[in-house]
């Protein structure tokens, strides 16, 4: 990790468990730095010993893999997933709401403005409905107002409701294999063109998907937040971030067995190898005398400063070809790059001194982000000029730019790329009396060694080791996630899931489990179900896969997996108990004392009904003649099933069954008023297996019809449409039974059941499903629902069910009805959605939707008039039932010109009434008839308040506020002139 470091102190043979700081001691970043790589190593150990290699929790298991529709990406699921101890994490996308047409747009609003990390590639889940997903790819992002469009590469599909107009629904950014963070470009990967992004460019064959784990080392140039602003922003401590890369390996399939999860490939043992070479590190040694009279060389270290010297492998390759360069300061001398211009490049500092900055002649390496995260070395260039001033370095040749995006960083290097010598070579001077050698073996990009040199009294290099060393780093960690067998298209191509799941430890162990049966236990049941065989849920297939030789003949094995159902006659046993007499029983018994003996049924073979999950056993011609043979109307069956001889292989885990279930009180269905046994299910008691038991009583002769619920779809209906009843019977149908119904309303309104017919049950069948028609009702009602089997003589067995719903018919209302309004005023509406009849029921959107003819109205219900005159409607619509509105009617006049004179006295006039008016409100406080003064007195009489639009009341109109004065005598008021034509008294006044 190239950081400023003093030394790593750190090895797993020692097993310390702590670092303990004392009181007035000096303390130093290894002794910090050390304690962390304690707590890790032990976390990861932990992980190792409680997971394994590799593996997911069950409940959220996270890398899934899975094509999309068009087969031009993988999507990975998020969850967590460990390998080697250490935990990886794919975050769900957070959930935003977006709003569309049924194009292929969609509006998001974002609650901050920090959310915006969607960009043209990626891939969107959409939700418009609960139970309805959709799958589309980015084409396009724009910015809007107060978040931003998406265009997508398909229409968003419209729910049922609304048929029309924008609709809402919920959006989140699914992480695929060309969009991961971690991993820009990744391999197989078509170059995007345009508008059209990168798609997934596989060759027709065999891959291996797998995660490829390691630790990269992020500093505040990384990460601008690990500054604190509050200081100033200096560089303080830096971090680890866990990487964690999908990548897909092409691999040659075996020519003798069909490939498999835990299938040998030379491909991955090559990739999972590692490398092989090895450094050894030391001070030079003192040199012998060459004569009598020379002074020997002294060995040892001979800087001055204490050091921690980095040897990286630059270029990747075997002894001979390898290159290496060195660091003395671990390549913490680092700096952002600002821009590229030619030859010169704008860094963020040249550096803080000539220890720890840039200087003419120096090697430096320019890398970006993609770089390091695909293990490619940089550009290592020599240094032409540094000019501080400006912060610029100039090169003799131009390097290749990086893009901003890719965070391009330089880094300083005190040692040029050197070929590691063929064969590993003799020891190598690095400087200053620090030596290196090399081993013959294969070097990755980034392999590298850390060598502490220490000045003064020891004057020594750090290397307590005996052999040469292993690369400290870069630690790669590997786990196969899947297969792909690619055909070039997603039809006919196989993704087989490799991930192994593993259970808490508080949880119980994977199994299988019953989860449901075709029968009631302790219950009857009729001649005709057990004929047609019994149905039993599982949460998984028992079937096994084995491995067998074809050809023993020949001693060669040829492994081949089969599939085996592992459940049969043999551990899954039905019997019938039938009563015989007891022995030795005395011969006046009364009645005569017998005893259940088991008769196990053949079955015809069993099978595995894949699409419901379901096991049938079917009873043999053998087993229907053991029945047929019986008497007494009833027998008693059992079923059981051998926990430890039924299993299930889910990827290379074998789970045995775990059927054991705890009874629970329930209501026969047969019986009136009694109790029966009831199973709870799922099953399980914990065990990695147990056995499965239920018994039933079968019905040899026919019983009466009852129902056993009755029903509806729906529990409100807004105005006129469609419900779906359905009834159920207690038991299969012997003959056809036909089912009344009918329907009460309070109010009355018109309601058709089933089109006007009855209902038939079919033979055979236990339910049938009808439609409840409401057409126009006149208001809100309450419709009670009956329906009614023909009822069956010395039975006390419900033979009539009733069920209700509530048909809510919506008014809604708007006030004011009217208005009038100036041009570019305002109007606040408010609406009212009510119901007649009945109230409207909880659960039922009581608010509605603005729109208008001309101006805009907001989502509250303010109007702002248009700029022209005329007469616009404000309209109300139920968001609920959208076929019920109100509207309002507003008139809306535009203010004269000053040479209007009829318009001027028009306004005048409305003045002096407002002026009149107010000042009777003000004094009074209520509403009373105005009164008209003298000057504007006319011959219609003013008896009710005046209501104006006014927004501005000039001072000289607004009446004086205060208590009024006494009561006198009015002189009469002369008598008006006669008026020209377009004038009026007074002076006219505009804007009020």
């Amino acid at each position: 990790m190239t950081a400023d470091f003093s030394r790593n102190t750190f090895d797993p043979r020692k097993h310390y468990s702590d670092v303990l700081l004392q009181q007035g001691r000096v303390q130093l970043d290894a002794d910090w730095n050390e304690q962390q790589s304690i707590n890790a190593h032990r976390r990861e150990r932990l992980g190792i010993d409680v997971v394994g290699p590799s593996g997911a929790p069950q409940d959220d298991p996270g890398f899934g893999l899975a094509l999309t529709a068009d087969g031009s990406d993988l999507t990975i699921t998020s969850g967590r997933y460990y390998v080697d101890g250490i935990a990886c994490d794919a975050e769900p996308g957070q959930r935003l709401a977006f709003s569309s047409s049924g194009d292929n747009k969609a509006l998001v609003a974002l609650p901050r403005a920090d959310l915006a990390d969607f960009r043209a590639g990626q891939w969107v889940l959409l939700n418009v409905t609960a139970d309805a997903s959709q799958m589309l790819r980015i084409t396009a992002v724009a910015a809007a107002d107060g978040g931003f469009t998406l265009t997508l590469a398909g229409a968003v599909t419209r729910p049922p409701t609304p048929t029309s107009g924008s609709f809402n629904g919920v959006l989140r950014r699914i992480t695929t294999y060309l969009t991961q963070p971690d991993f820009p470009n990744p391999d197989f990967a078509s170059a995007a063109a345009g508008a059209n992004p990168a798609t997934l460019a596989l060759p027709k064959g065999l891959y291996v998907a797998y995660l490829d784990v390691w630790q990269r080392l992020v500093t505040a140039l990384d990460d601008p937040d690990i500054r604190e602003s509050a200081l100033g922003g200096p560089d303080t401590a830096v971090r680890t971030r866990t990487i964690r890369q999908l990548k897909l390996l092409a691999v040659t399939p075996p020519a003798t067995d069909a490939p498999a999860c835990g299938t040998a490939f030379p491909e991955w043992d090559a990739l999972t190898g590692g490398t092989s070479g090895a450094l050894s590190a030391r001070a030079a040694p003192s040199l012998g005398q060459s004569g009598p009279c020379l002074i020997p060389p002294g060995g040892g270290y001979r800087g001055l400063d204490n050091q921690l010297y980095r040897v990286e492998i630059h270029d990747a390759g075997i002894d001979g070809s390898a290159t290496f360069k060195w660091s003395r300061d671990n390549g913490s001398v680092v700096t952002r790059i600002r821009g590229f211009n030619g030859s010169t490049l704008t860094v963020d500092s040249t550096g803080p001194d000539d220890a720890l900055g840039l200087a003419n002649g120096q090697w430096v390496e320019i890398i970006g982000a993609a770089d390091e995260l695909h293990g490619r070395p940089g550009q290592l260039i020599q240094i032409a000029t540094v000019q501080p001033a400006t912060s610029t370095v100039s090169f003799a040749a131009s390097p290749t730019p990086i893009d901003a995006s890719l965070n391009p960083k330089m880094r300083r290097w005190d040692g040029a790329a050197t070929v590691v010598p063929a064969g590993g070579g003799g020891w190598l001077d690095l400087e200053l009396g620090v030596q290196v050698q090399f081993t013959a073996g294969q070097y990755a990009t980034g392999d590298h060694w850390l060598i502490p040199a220490r000045s003064g009294a020891t004057a020594s290099v750090e290397w307590h080791h005996a052999a040469p060393q292993p690369p400290a780093g870069i630690v790669h960690h590997f786990s196969r996630i899947g297969l792909l067998r690619w055909a070039g298209a997603p039809a006919g191509s196989l993704l087989t899931d490799c991930r192994r799941t593993f259970a808490p430890l508080t949880d119980i162990p994977p199994a299988l489990h019953v989860t449901g049966i075709s029968w009631q236990n302790d219950d009857v049941l009729q001649l005709s179900q057990f004929v047609a065989g019994l149905s039993i849920s599982m949460d998984g297939a028992p079937i096994g896969q084995y491995t067998v030789n074809l050809d023993p003949g020949t001693g060669t094995p040829v492994p081949t997996n089969v599939a085996l159902m592992t459940v049969s006659d043999n551990s899954m046993v039905v019997s019938v108990e039938i009563p015989t007499p007891v022995p030795n029983q005395p011969a006046n018994a009364q009645p005569a004392l017998t005893m259940p003996v088991p008769v196990v049924l053949p079955g015809n073979p069993i099978s595995w009904q894949a699409k419901s999950n379901t096991l049938l056993w079917v009873p043999s011609p053998a087993a229907q003649s053991v029945v047929n043979a019986l008497s007494g109307g009833q027998a008693r069956v059992r079923v059981r099933m051998k926990g430890n001889f039924i299993w299930g292989d889910l990827g290379q885990e074998r789970l045995y069954l775990d059927g054991e279930v705890r009874g629970q009180p329930g209501l026969s269905a047969s019986r009136t008023n009694s109790l029966r046994t009831d199973l709870a299910f799922p099953s399980g008691c914990g065990r990695r297996y147990s056995d499965f038991e239920s018994w039933f009583t079968l019905q040899l002769a026919a019983t009466p019809v009852s129902l056993r619920s009755f029903g509806l779809n729906a529990a409100v209906l807004l105005g006129d449409g469609a419900l779906t009843g359905q009834v159920v019977l207690a038991s299969v149908a012997q003959s056809a039974v036909t089912v009344t119904l009918s329907a009460s309303s309070a109010p009355a309104i018109p309601v058709v059941l089933n089109g006007g017919n009855p209902l038939t049950i079919p033979a055979g069948q236990t339910s049938a499903s009808f439609p409840i028609t409401v057409s126009a009702p006149p208001s809100s009602s309450v419709v009670n629902v009956t329906a009614s089997v023909p009822a069956i003589p010395n039975s006390q067995l419900t033979t009539t069910l009733t069920t209700n719903f509530t048909v809510v018919v919506l008014a809604v209302g708007v006030s004011p009805p009217t208005a009038l309004l100036l041009a570019g005023t305002s109007q606040q509406f408010t609406a009212s959605v009510g119901s007649s009849g009945v109230a409207i029921p909880g659960g039922v959107d009581t608010g509605v939707s603005w729109s208008c003819s001309g101006g805009s109205v907001s989502a509250s219900g303010n109007y702002v008039a248009p700029g022209a005159a005329g007469v616009f409607a404000v309209v109300a619509t139920s968001v609920a039932d959208p076929r019920r509105s109100a509207q309002a009617t507003v008139t809306v006049r535009v203010k004269g010109k000053d040479k209007d004179k009829d318009k001027e006295a028009a306004a005048d006039k409305t003045v002096r009434l407002d002026k009149a008016v107010l000042a009777e409100k003000v004094s009074d406080v209520v509403v009373r008839p105005a009164v008209v003064s003298p000057v504007i007195a006319s011959p219609a009489v003013i008896s009710s308040p005046v209501i104006l639009q006014r927004s501005f009341i000039a001072p000289a109109q607004r009446p004086e506020v205060g208590p009024p004065p006494p009561a006198a005598p009015e002189p009469p008021a002369p008598p008006a002139p006669p008026k020209a034509p377009g004038k009026t008294k007074g002076k006219s006044k505009k804007g009020g």
